[in-house]
């Protein structure tokens, strides 16, 4: 039975921007009268496209990409000058907006991202190229878990496996697309790599290592040498399978990376150690505590310009007495030898 062409009014209103979503964009809170809700709503400029046909492609890719682990549409329209998508709202913002609040646990870091790898995951059985994974895209949900997001660079894979994208992220770009026009999974898994990074270190670091290049120049060439994010630079309580995980998926030979995303996940899996250390950073170092269940264990790594110093403090909660366990002055020594320190001193505590 045919029901024919049929037009439908949609009634919302735009409370606030909330995001810049690319060139062509807008992203609003927005709020659907009819269903009473409050929605994101995508808004599309019709004249910043040149194929018509392409309007509702992002739609179309949201749509074939349901998964628990992917932000769904809602619905798609169009009036004369603009298509609008409309998604749910989440007003836990991004993991971007997260790790720009505090840093994570590394329990944290492997629950987030085993989630929105797996949405990644079922986008790649879906013969899909997402080209656009960060911090930023990647929703926390209302029951905090993680959702991957903004479909608008996304590709369909041909048939062995590639796809091509003219526009790309210059903070997290793979070192292939100074050589390669088109793509395969490994892009996606490069830019996880980086997402997890940030997901470790805050994004204070990584921008920090992005501003220290004075011309693209140099910044393509790290990038390509594998220096651009700085492999060696991790906090303390990162664990070193963590860490590895991590760099295998930055590789810059992409025969080198994980070659699916369920490889990462694994690695990513097998993590049981240093999970709850939580670091907040001071004006003089870094602090790392531990909430266990009788007692509070506090490590410190301070510098007062020549002298580092490392110590440990336990609280018992039943009492609230406070003792020191360790204490030292570290003299010369560097930094890659005081991390190691730091977390054999971590992993003794636990």
């Amino acid at each position: 039975m045919s029901i024919g062409l049929t037009t439908a009014n949609l009634n919302f209103e735009s409370i606030k921007e909330i995001g810049q979503q690319g060139r062509n964009s807008q992203v609003y809170l927005s709020h659907d009268k009819q269903l009473d809700a409050e929605i994101v709503i995508k808004k599309v400029l019709k004249s910043k496209i040149a194929d018509p046909m392409e309007f509702y492609t992002e739609a179309k890719q949201l749509y074939a990409s349901e998964h628990q682990h992917v932000v769904q549409i809602k619905y798609a329209c169009e009036d004369t000058d603009s298509i609008y998508l409309a998604m749910p709202y989440y007003k836990n913002g991004s993991l971007k907006t997260l790790i720009d609040s505090r840093f994570l646990t590394v329990r944290e870091i492997i629950r987030y991202s085993t989630q929105f790898l797996s949405g990644l995951h079922n986008i790649h059985v879906k013969k899909l190229i997402h080209f656009d994974i960060k911090p930023d895209n990647i929703l926390l949900s209302d029951n905090n878990e993680a959702l991957v997001t903004d479909f608008g660079l996304t590709k369909n894979m041909n048939s062995l496996g590639f796809a091509s994208s003219s526009m790309h992220y210059p903070k997290q770009i793979p070192p292939e697309v100074f050589s390669q026009t088109h793509h395969s999974m490994s892009y996606d898994i490069y830019s996880a790599g980086v997402t997890l990074y940030r997901l470790c270190n805050g994004n204070h670091v990584y921008y920090n290592q992005f501003g220290n290049f004075t011309s693209q120049t140099d910044y393509i060439a790290a990038i390509q040498s594998g220096n651009f994010p700085d492999r060696k630079f991790y906090f303390s309580h990162i664990p070193k399978l963590l860490r590895r995980a991590i760099n295998i998926a930055m590789s810059v030979d992409q025969v080198a990376r994980h070659q699916t995303v369920l490889e990462l996940m694994n690695e990513l899996s097998s993590i049981n150690s240093l999970l709850d250390w939580q670091m907040t950073v001071t004006t003089t170092g870094n602090n790392w505590t531990l909430d266990l269940d009788d007692k509070i264990i506090v490590v410190s790594l301070t510098f007062n310009g020549t002298v580092y110093n490392l110590s440990a403090t336990k609280t018992i909660k039943a009492s609230g007495n406070t003792t020191n366990i360790a204490s030292a002055d570290i003299k010369n020594i560097k930094p890659l030898a005081i991390d190691k320190t730091v977390q054999m001193i971590l992993l003794s505590l636990e």
